[in-house]
C-alpha cells in the first residue's frame, strides 16, 4: 500500500475512534440540556437520518453548534479554547476525508490526528480510544513529518556572518501545496546581506551615485574603486549598450561621440556615468578592462585589442555656483566650462588654446575644441546637471553655455577617441523654474542632433540592480535552497490558479521568483512601478533605500519567512515606517498606525485573541500591511486598490490556508477608518470612510429610539404567526392584553429580559407572572393559553449594539444632503451596508429573544401557577413565533393532537361525581384556563380529541347534541361512532353511566308503529281486543346514494363517508355493502399523451372494468 493511502486510512481511522470516544460524552450533555429527546436538537450532515445515531460529523457539529449553551461548562476555564478548536480541527479532518479531491498531506494528518486525540483527552473518553488514537497519531508521526525543535528553530545568527543552519516548518494549511511537508529555509539563512546593510552603516545619500564626490575622492568603498563599483553593479542592457560603445569609440572601432541620459530623478544616469567613469580610470592607470566584473564580455565583443589610456574630464553642474572659480588640483584658476575641461584633458597647453575664450567668458567654438581633443588624445568627458548649472547664468553666460555644449559635441564628431555623455533631467518639474525649463529645451536640441539612444533599467534588470546591491552572491546551498523555495511558491501559484493572477502560474513567473529572491517579485513590481511613480521616491534609488530598511530590520528581528512578499514588510518600524510615509500624503502616518501595523493598530488588535484564526499566521496584519503597500501610491487613480487575487499573491506563502486573508480582510474593511472598497478593490485612504460616520451616528442615537426599532421587528415578526392563534409584539403592558382561550404568544419588549437556564426571577418572570393573574384590572380567566418569550439579557445588549449600525447605516443612506457629496459607489456601497445591517439586525433580535416563559401548576398551596422556562438554542432562525412554536411543539409544551388516553386522563379527575354530562363548551374553557391541564393549539384540537374517544369501541364517554332538561333525554346520543363535525353549541359528553342507560331504556322500548300501518303478508292477526291486528310495516331492503366528493380533501371526505354511511349500513346483520368509485374528468384543451399513458395503465393495475373506463374526445 502507499505511503499516501496509509496516511488517508489513519485519518479515517482516527474518526472511527473519535466517534466511539466522543459518543458518550456528548450524549450525556445533550440529554443534561434537552433530555431524552436530544437526537432531536443534534447537528447533522444534509440528508442524515434524523434520530440514527451520531457519526464522527455530528458528533463535532454538535459540539460546535451548541457550544454555548450545553458544551461550554463542561470543561475549565483554561481547556475551553482548547477544546473548541480540536473539535474544529476534528471537523476539517472529516471534511477533508469526505472531500479528498487531492492526496492529503502528511503534516495535515498528523495535525489532524493529534487534535482527535487531545480532544478526547478533554473530555475524558474512554481509555481504550485514546489508547488507540495515541498509536496512530505516534504512526503517522514516525512515517511522515519529523518537526524542528522550538529550540533549533528559534537558533539566531550571533553575528552579521552566515547563521547556524535551521529548519523552518512550513504553517500548516489546507491547500494543495506539495511542498508543505517539507522544510523551507528562511531567507534570512540563505541570502546574506551586504555587511553595510546589516549593520545599517549606510547613509541613505550613498544610494543616489554621486559623480562628483567619486571624482575628488569623497565616495564610500562601494563606489570608490572599478573594482568595488563593478562587483555590485548588474549591467543593464542600457549599460550594456553605453560601455560597449564607449570601449568602441576609445578603442577607435566604431561608437557613439555623444551618448545623451534623460530619465527622471533616480533613474539611473549618474549611476552609467559612473560606469564610464570607473572604466576610463581603471584604463587610465593602465588597468585590465578584462578583470572587471561583466566588462570581459564586452571587451571580447568588441573585438578591441588594445584600449588606450583615455583621459577624463568630469562636470557636475551641481558642484560649484557659476560665480566660483572651478577648482583644479595643483592648477591654476579657471571660471569657465571650457577652460575646465581643456585643463583636465590636455593640461596647460590645452588651456593656453581656450585662453580667449577663457577671457572674455564666451564660448571658444568647435574649432578650437577640436584642437583641444587632438592634443588631448581619447577622452571621455562626463557632464552631469547640466540644466541646474545652466538655469543660474544670466542671459549672457547663458547663451555662451549652451553654444558651448553645442560646440563640444560638434568637435566630439570631428576627433576619433572622444567620447561625451551628458544626462538631462525629463521633466520640466526637475529641470526648475523657467529658466530651466529653457535650458533644458535647448539642450534636448543640442544633444538630440548627435546623441546615441540609451535605455535606462527596466523589467528584470532592475530585480538584479537591488538585490546585487543588497545581498551577496548566493553559494551553491543557497541556490538549491532558493531553487526549492521559488518552485514552492510557484507549484502554490499554479495549483490554485484561480485565487491568484494569471501571470502567477505562468512558468515566466518562476523566472522571476528565481530573479528577485529574497524579495517577492509583487513586493519588486510595487516598488519599482507604482512607488517610483510618486515625485520622492526617485526610482532605483527610491527602492534600493526603501528595501535596505525592510531587510536590515528583518534581519536583526530574524524572522523565519521563505521570502520577502509585501505582507512581510515591517511597517510599523521606525525605520520602515520613514522609508514608507516619505513620499507620501503626511496624513498617512496616522492611518498606518491605527489600521496598518503597530501594537495598537486594528489588526494588532483582531489578532489579539490567539485562539482565533486570523491570529495563527497573523492574517490581519499582513493583509493590511499588503492593502497599504499595494494601494498608498496610486489613491485617486482609476482602477486602484488591490483585488482578492492581488492580496492572495502579496500575502500567501506555502502552506498558507488561502481564504484566511480575504476573510481577514473583510473584516478589517467593516471595521475600518480608511479601508476602502469598491468593486472588489481595496485601498486606505486618508480620508475617513462612511464606516466611521456610521459609528459616530451609531453612538449619538437614544437608547429609546433603538428599543423602538427592535420592537418594530418584533411586530413584523408578528405577522408570522407560527402556529399560534394570535401574536402580541413588545405591549407596552402585557396586563392589558385581551382573553384568548386559543394559544396565544407575547413577545416581552425589550424593557423585560432575562438571563440563566432557569425561570428564577427577572424582569421577564415578572411581567410573566403579572399577565397571567391579571387582565387589565380583573383576575385573568385563560391562563392556560398564554407563552411568553423574552430577550436574553446579553443577546438584547449584542442586538442593541447592531441595531445602532442599522439604524446609522439607513440614516446615511436617507440623508440627500450627504448624497451629493458621495461618489456613486460610495452610495451602492451604503445602501448594501444599510441592508447588510439591517438584516443583521433581524437577525441579533431574533437571537436574542430565545427565553420561553410559560405557566403550570404550582406545588405550592394556594399558588395559582409556576413558571417554567425553555431555551431556544438554533442559530438561524425564522420569525420568532414560528421558532417559539416549533419549539413548544417539540418539548411537548404546545400540543397539536391529544391522544384519547391523555384527554381521559386528564378529564377523569375533573370531572364532578354528581354530574352526568359536561357541556364542550365549559371543558374548552378549563383547558384554557387551568395551567395543569395540557395546553392546546386551539379547540379544534381538543374536539378532534373528543371524536377520536368517543369513536372508540369502548369509550370511557359518549357525545350528545344537546340535553333536554324537561324530558332528561340526551338529543343525538352517540356511542362508540363517530360525533358530528362540527359539534353544535349545546354539545356535551355523557357519562359512561347515563349514555349507557338511556340506550338501554332506548333498546327496551322498541321502536314505534305508526297507527294506520299496513300488515305484512301472512302475518297472526292480533286477539288483544277481539280485532285483527294490524300488520306490521314492510322494511326498506335497499340503499342507493351518490355523493361528490371535495377534490381538494377527497381522502377526508371519503373517510367521512365510510365511517358515517358504510360501516352503518354493516351494521345490519346480512347486509351486503357495494361501493363503486365513479370518475369522470375533462379537459378542454385535452390530455397530454404521457399523462393519457399513465392513468390508463394505472387503471388496469387497479383493476378499473375496461367496459366502463377510458378516453373519449
Amino acid at each position: 500500500m502507499s505511503a499516501e493511502k496509509e496516511t488517508v486510512q489513519r485519518v479515517q481511522g482516527g474518526l472511527y475512534h473519535l466517534q466511539r470516544g466522543l459518543t458518550p460524552f456528548v450524549e450525556a450533555r445533550m440529554k443534561l440540556a434537552h433530555g431524552a429527546n436530544w437526537l432531536n436538537y443534534a447537528s447533522r450532515a444534509s440528508g442524515g437520518t434524523p434520530n440514527a445515531p451520531l457519526d464522527a460529523y455530528g458528533l463535532v457539529k454538535t459540539m460546535i453548534d451548541r457550544w454555548r449553551e450545553t458544551f461550554d461548562d463542561a470543561f475549565g476555564r483554561s481547556d475551553k479554547h482548547k477544546a473548541r478548536n480540536f473539535a474544529s480541527m476534528a471537523l476539517e479532518a472529516r471534511n477533508a476525508i469526505s472531500h479528498l479531491a487531492i492526496g492529503l498531506q502528511d503534516d495535515e494528518a498528523l495535525r489532524y490526528i493529534d487534535a482527535m486525540h487531545q480532544l478526547l483527552k478533554l473530555v475524558k473518553a474512554p481509555a481504550a480510544e485514546v489508547a488507540e488514537l495515541k498509536k496512530l497519531y505516534d504512526a503517522q508521526r514516525q512515517s511522515g513529518v519529523v518537526r524542528a525543535p522550538a529550540s533549533e528553530a528559534a537558533a539566531t545568527p550571533s553575528s552579521a556572518s552566515k547563521p547556524a543552519q535551521a529548519t523552518l516548518t512550513l504553517p500548516q494549511s489546507s491547500s494543495a501545496e506539495e511542498h508543505s511537508g517539507k522544510a523551507l529555509k528562511p531567507w534570512i539563512e540563505v541570502a546574506l546581506p551586504h555587511p553595510d546593510v546589516i549593520a545599517n552603516r549606510f547613509k541613505e545619500a550613498e544610494f543616489a551615485a554621486d559623480l562628483f564626490a567619486v571624482d575628488t575622492g569623497h565616495a564610500s568603498d562601494a563606489y570608490a574603486t572599478p573594482t568595488n563599483f563593478f562587483g555590485i553593479t548588474f549591467l543593464t542592457e542600457g549599460l550594456r549598450r553605453v560601455l560597449t560603445s564607449g570601449v568602441q569609440r576609445l578603442s577607435g572601432t566604431g561608437g557613439d561621440p555623444v551618448i545623451g541620459l534623460q530619465t527622471s530623478f533616480g533613474g539611473g544616469k549618474t549611476h552609467t556615468m559612473l560606469a564610464i567613469y570607473h572604466l576610463a580610470h581603471h584604463l587610465s592607470e593602465g588597468g585590465d578592462a578584462s578583470r572587471l566584473a561583466g566588462v570581459a564580455e564586452i571587451v571580447e565583443k568588441t573585438g578591441a585589442r588594445k584600449l588606450p589610456k583615455p583621459k577624463i574630464a568630469v562636470f557636475v553642474g551641481s558642484a560649484d555656483g557659476p560665480d566660483v572659480s572651478l577648482k583644479i588640483d595643483k592648477g591654476p584658476k579657471v571660471h569657465t566650462v571650457w577652460g575646465y575641461i581643456a585643463w583636465r584633458l590636455a593640461g596647460e597647453k590645452g588651456l593656453a588654446l581656450v585662453a580667449e575664450a577663457e577671457a572674455a567668458r564666451t564660448s571658444p567654438g568647435s574649432r578650437v575644441m577640436v584642437e583641444v581633443f587632438k592634443l588631448a588624445g581619447p577622452s571621455v568627458i562626463l557632464l552631469d546637471e547640466l540644466t541646474m548649472f545652466a538655469r543660474q547664468l544670466d542671459d549672457d553666460r547663458f547663451e555662451a553655455f549652451l553654444s558651448f555644449v553645442q560646440s563640444l559635441t560638434e568637435a566630439a564628431k570631428m576627433v576619433p577617441g572622444i567620447l561625451i555623455i551628458g544626462s538631462l533631467p525629463e521633466s520640466d518639474a526637475e529641470a526648475g523654474g523657467e529658466r530651466g525649463k529653457a535650458a533644458l529645451r535647448r539642450l534636448e536640441k543640442v544633444f538630440g542632433r548627435v546623441q546615441s539612444p540609451w535605455l535606462p533599467a527596466s523589467g528584470d534588470e532592475t530585480y538584479e540592480i537591488i538585490r546585487r546591491r543588497l545581498f551577496q552572491a548566493l553559494d551553491s546551498d543557497g541556490e538549491k535552497a532558493r531553487e526549492e523555495t521559488v518552485k514552492a511558491f510557484h507549484d502554490l501559484y499554479k495549483k490554485n490558479a484561480a485565487e491568484f493572477p494569471p501571470e502567477a502560474k505562468e512558468q515566466r513567473y518562476l523566472e522571476l521568483l528565481r530573479l528577485s529572491y529574497p524579495i517577492h517579485p509583487e513586493l519588486f513590481d510595487r516598488l519599482s512601478k507604482d512607488w517610483a511613480s510618486l515625485e520622492k521616491f526617485q526610482r532605483t534609488r527610491g527602492v534600493l533605500r526603501f528595501m535596505a530598511n525592510v531587510v536590515g530590520v528583518l534581519w536583526h528581528s530574524q524572522t523565519h519567512d521563505p521570502m520577502i512578499t509585501p505582507a512581510r514588510v515591517p511597517v510599523a518600524h521606525e525605520r520602515v515606517r520613514a522609508s514608507v510615509l516619505y513620499p507620501l500624503d503626511p496624513q498617512f502616518g496616522s492611518v498606518v498606525d491605527k489600521e496598518v501595523d503597530g501594537e495598537g493598530s486594528l489588526p494588532s488588535r483582531m489578532e489579539a485573541n490567539p485562539s482565533r484564526r486570523i491570529s495563527q499566521l497573523r492574517a490581519a496584519t499582513r493583509s493590511a500591511r499588503a492593502v497599504f503597500l499595494c494601494s498608498a501610491p496610486l489613491v485617486g487613480q482609476p482602477n486602484a486598490g488591490l483585488t482578492g487575487q492581488g492580496l492572495r499573491l502579496a500575502c500567501a506563502e506555502p502552506g498558507d490556508q488561502l481564504a484566511i486573508f480575504g476573510e481577514a480582510l473583510r473584516e478589517l474593511t467593516e471595521r475600518a477608518t480608511y479601508l476602502y472598497e469598491e468593486a472588489g478593490r481595496y485601498w486606505f485612504s486618508t480620508q475617513p470612510t462612511l464606516n466611521r460616520l456610521a459609528d459616530d451616528r451609531a453612538k449619538a442615537l437614544a437608547d429609546h429610539d433603538v428599543d423602538d426599532a427592535i420592537a418594530d421587528v418584533l411586530r413584523r415578526d408578528a405577522a408570522t404567526k407560527g402556529g399560534f392563534d394570535r401574536v402580541y409584539a413588545a405591549p407596552d403592558d402585557p396586563v392589558t392584553i385581551d382573553e384568548a382561550q386559543a394559544l396565544s404568544l407575547v413577545m416581552l419588549s425589550p424593557a423585560a429580559t432575562h438571563a440563566g437556564k432557569g425561570p428564577s426571577k427577572s424582569a421577564a418572570t415578572d411581567a410573566a407572572s403579572d399577565t397571567l393573574m391579571r387582565c387589565r384590572s380583573s383576575q385573568r380567566r385563560f391562563r392556560n393559553t398564554l407563552v411568553f418569550v423574552a430577550a436574553d439579557e446579553a443577546g438584547l445588549g449584542t442586538a442593541r449594539d447592531v441595531m445602532r449600525k442599522a439604524m446609522a447605516w439607513k440614516q446615511i443612506v436617507d440623508d440627500k444632503r450627504l448624497h451629493d457629496a458621495m461618489t456613486t459607489a460610495q452610495i451602492a456601497d451604503a445602501e448594501d451596508k444599510a441592508r447588510t445591517n439591517r438584516d443583521s439586525a433581524q437577525k441579533a433580535v431574533r437571537s436574542a429573544w430565545s427565553h420561553i416563559l410559560y405557566g403550570v401548576k404550582s406545588d405550592t398551596a394556594g399558588k395559582p401557577f409556576e413558571l417554567e422556562h425553555s431555551l431556544i438554542s438554533s442559530r438561524d432562525r425564522a420569525a420568532i413565533p414560528a421558532v417559539v412554536y416549533d419549539k413548544a411543539r417539540a418539548d411537548g409544551i404546545a400540543l397539536e393532537k391529544l391522544g384519547t388516553e391523555r384527554l381521559w386522563h386528564a378529564l377523569k379527575p375533573i370531572w364532578p361525581e354528581d354530574r352526568e354530562h359536561l357541556p364542550v363548551s365549559e371543558l374548552t374553557d378549563w383547558f384554557s384556563s387551568y395551567v395543569y391541564l395540557p395546553k392546546l393549539r386551539d379547540r379544534v384540537v381538543l374536539e378532534t380529541s373528543i371524536r377520536d374517544a368517543v369513536a372508540k369501541l369502548d369509550p370511557q364517554f359518549g357525545y350528545a347534541d344537546s340535553y333536554d332538561e324537561t324530558s332528561g333525554i340526551y338529543r343525538g346520543l352517540i356511542w362508540a361512532k363517530d360525533p358530528p363535525q362540527p359539534f353544535p353549541a349545546n354539545a356535551v359528553l355523557v357519562s359512561d353511566a347515563a349514555a349507557k342507560r338511556q340506550l338501554a331504556e332506548k333498546a327496551i322500548a322498541g321502536p314505534a308503529v305508526p297507527s294506520g300501518s299496513p300488515v305484512m303478508p301472512g302475518a297472526p292477526p292480533s286477539t288483544t281486543d277481539g280485532k285483527p291486528a294490524p300488520a306490521q310495516p314492510r322494511k326498506t331492503r335497499r340503499f342507493y346514494g351518490s355523493v361528490d366528493l371535495d377534490m381538494v380533501r377527497p381522502v377526508k371526505a371519503f373517510d367521512a363517508i365510510l365511517n358515517a354511511v358504510v360501516m352503518e349500513l354493516q351494521r345490519t346483520q346480512g347486509a351486503k355493502v357495494k361501493l363503486t368509485l365513479e370518475i369522470e374528468a375533462v379537459a378542454e384543451e385535452g390530455f397530454a399523451d404521457n399523462d393519457v399513458s399513465v392513468v390508463r395503465d394505472n387503471a388496469r393495475q387497479l383493476k378499473f372494468k375496461p367496459e366502463s373506463t377510458g378516453f373519449e374526445d
